[in-house]
């Protein structure tokens, strides 16, 4: 059978030569990509290989990708390794209130706002002293937890740390007080609260003294809290002050605003001393409140979540307002869902930078028991130099996690970055 010519319009023609040169554009542009991406990540993918090989295989050259012979002990090795020291109280009870307090605001935050109906429920007048006597009791329970724990402990610590808890209690008090609501049940989430951050206490005092001294277990414990406690408290905090920026007007709100966004041009090294002396005059160095109280908000955070929340539009916002919620709640039940891209790149961040910090736990943090990873890894390198398959091993267990958290949450991250900079 004779074959019929089929005719082929010049512009289908021309138009599958530029598919097709798009195509193979692109494919390229991903191979090039892939392999800059592949270069710049070799040193940690030899590194993670070397953590499985002996140290005659980390110094041969030429070197090798894989072990001859997976060496998978080096890493229950690195957790069996102990510089030396003994838990001290003055570490562990810090670790334990710091968590403490984390438990507390969760728990009255979500359990401690009503609707009050008028009429019903316990008044103002007298839910308020209650809440607050139970505020004072829970700040003399710090002390004496401190004095129980600690033999010798001066008033000065006893007292710079009671008040500290206690008005950072008093302020999760004042937000829910904004909702206006039964005092009654504020009284009873208060209550249970303080229970709760008691248990709490007493739990990781517990898991601070079983982690050790000098042993890499208890470094990584410090970090992971640290980095964990300091990132959510900064969500609590910031979050809070960017939607007082965001979406309601007060006096002065374009001066506290600009004054707390020209804070961030001051270098970190103009503040060092200053902050270090009044760390002192506390008694908070080597402690955990040294490191997380001053943290607890940032600039950087507040200007991030206040120009994502500037995005949203204001109709839920007026709907809810219409239907009777205050303030508060709308912001916990409209405002944050709708601002989890933001808070959750504010996560990473801080996390990832309490994680990778090496000035700050190096000035406040001096003894082995208090260490963090990085300044461990400093030390342990000095210890252990000649077993480098160790030293691989505990720069994986610095770097895996950061790795993990960007790889699970960078869809998040890149959305929170890009509207960031929208302003509704």
């Amino acid at each position: 059978m004779a074959s019929i010519p089929v005719k082929v319009a010049p512009g289908k023609v021309a138009q599958g030569l530029s598919i097709s040169r798009k195509q193979v554009t692109t494919a390229l542009r991903y191979v090039v990509l892939s392999a800059v991406g592949l270069v710049v990540f070799a040193p940690f993918i030899l590194s993670f290989f070397g953590s499985f090989k002996t140290n005659a295989e980390i110094i041969a050259f030429p070197p090798t990708l894989f072990p001859a012979e997976w060496q998978t002990g080096n890493w229950p090795r690195l957790f069996q390794t102990d510089l030396g020291g003994l838990p001290r109280p003055e570490g562990t009870t810090s670790i334990g209130l710091i968590v403490g307090l984390f438990a507390f605001y969760l728990t009255f935050l979500l359990t401690g706002m009503s609707n009050k109906k008028p009429g019903e429920g316990m008044s103002l007048s007298v839910g308020l002293p209650l809440a607050l006597l139970l505020i004072v009791l829970g700040g003399f329970g710090v002390s004496f937890f401190l004095s129980s724990q600690i033999a010798g402990v001066s008033l000065t610590l006893r007292l710079s740390t009671a008040v500290a808890m206690g008005l950072l209690m008093l302020i999760a008090l004042a937000i829910i007080a904004m909702s206006e609501p039964d005092w009654g049940r504020v009284l009873l989430a208060l209550a249970g609260s303080l229970l709760v951050g008691a248990v709490v206490t007493w739990l990781f005092h517990q898991l601070a003294i079983m982690a050790g001294g000098g042993r890499f277990l208890r470094w990584f414990f410090n970090t992971a809290l640290l980095s964990v406690i300091r990132a959510f408290l900064q969500l609590i905090f910031c979050s809070m002050a960017a939607y007082a920026f965001a979406r309601l007007k007060f006096p002065g709100k374009g001066l506290i605003f600009g004054f707390m966004l020209a804070s961030m041009m001051l270098p970190g090294a103009v503040t060092l001393v200053p902050a270090y002396i009044l760390i002192a005059k506390l008694e908070w160095i080597n402690k955990f409140f040294g490191v997380v109280f001053p943290g607890i908000v940032t600039a950087f955070g507040i200007f991030l979540l206040t120009q994502f929340l500037k995005a949203i539009p204001r109709d839920l916002e007026e709907s809810a307002l219409v239907d009777g919620a205050s303030y508060f709640q709308i912001y916990r039940d409209i405002i944050l869902p709708l601002a989890r891209p933001a808070l959750l790149t504010l996560f990473i961040l801080q996390f990832q930078a309490m994680w990778n910090d090496y000035l700050t736990p190096l000035l406040y943090l001096n003894t082995a028991d208090m260490w963090v990873l990085n300044v461990a890894l400093q030390v342990f390198q000095q210890n252990f130099k000649a077993e480098w398959n160790l030293v691989l091993v505990g720069a994986m267990v610095n770097a895996v996690p950061i790795l993990l958290l960007f790889f699970f949450f960078s869809r998040y991250y890149i959305e929170g970055v890009s509207y960031a900079g929208v302003k509704g």
